[in-house]
């Protein structure tokens, strides 16, 4: 629902202090139309547009050639109750009185239609079947290019191409040298190329790690506890 409330001003300006006073108080621009001295001429077509009451145009388009001014105001539900803020506002305003008009009614609004995106609501990045001579067919034949070749009889998966690394290395992955038992040359340890003593001892072993098996602290002489 939409209130349409309207008020004569006697001046121009007045009307318009009034209006921006009301989009301050949160009514959209586009809810107030100020019909001014100078749009006499159109002022019919204005305040149809406007919602003013159709038995009133005529009262206010005389007031509005006599040099007054009128404030319409289509308060809605945004801010909420608009058309209670607007009365009281108005109230204290120095408004030219009218009689015999209707200047404060419910006017029923209908959903909008919406315009559509799409016309005739095509399939989206879509190309209408037979536009602009388009024939619909798959892309490999528009480019000559067949998606499956007719099977060959192969002796190997690699074909006669023959190892694919000797394509970029010049020598062969593997070798066909007979192996000896040890992957080291000469079945030496390493350690000998860097590290001139043995990392393992040959010697005797003895039962315990300890010198005589027995414990260092009797070696030094040292008592255990005290």
């Amino acid at each position: 629902m939409t209130t349409i409330i309207t008020r004569v001003f006697e001046e121009k300006q007045a009307a318009v202090d009034t209006a921006e006073r009301l989009i301050f108080r949160g009514l959209p621009r586009r809810a107030i139309t100020v019909i001014g001295p100078s749009e006499g001429n159109v002022s019919h077509d204005r305040m149809s547009a406007a919602r003013v009451h159709p038995d009133a145009i005529d009262t206010y388009a005389q007031a509005i050639t006599s040099g007054k001014s009128l404030l319409v105001v289509r308060a809605t539900y945004k801010p909420l109750a608009a058309a209670t803020m607007v009365r009281e506002m108005l109230a204290d305003r120095a408004t030219v009185p009218i009689d015999g008009v209707i200047n404060d009614y419910f006017v029923n609004d209908p959903p909008d239609s919406t315009p559509k995106i799409l016309d005739d609501h095509p399939l989206f990045l879509t190309m209408r079947p037979g536009a602009a001579g388009y024939k619909s067919r798959r892309i490999f034949e528009g480019l000559g290019l067949p998606l499956l070749s007719e099977r060959k009889e192969r002796d190997s998966a690699r074909g006669k191409s023959g190892f694919r690394s000797a394509a970029f290395w010049p020598m062969p992955l593997l070798s066909t040298k007979e192996r000896t038992s040890s992957v080291i040359k000469g079945g030496r340890h390493i350690s000998p190329a860097f590290w001139l003593m043995p990392l393992l001892s040959t010697g005797k072993r003895e039962k315990s790690v300890l010198k005589d098996g027995k414990p260092i602290s009797r070696i030094l002489g040292w008592p255990t506890s005290s």
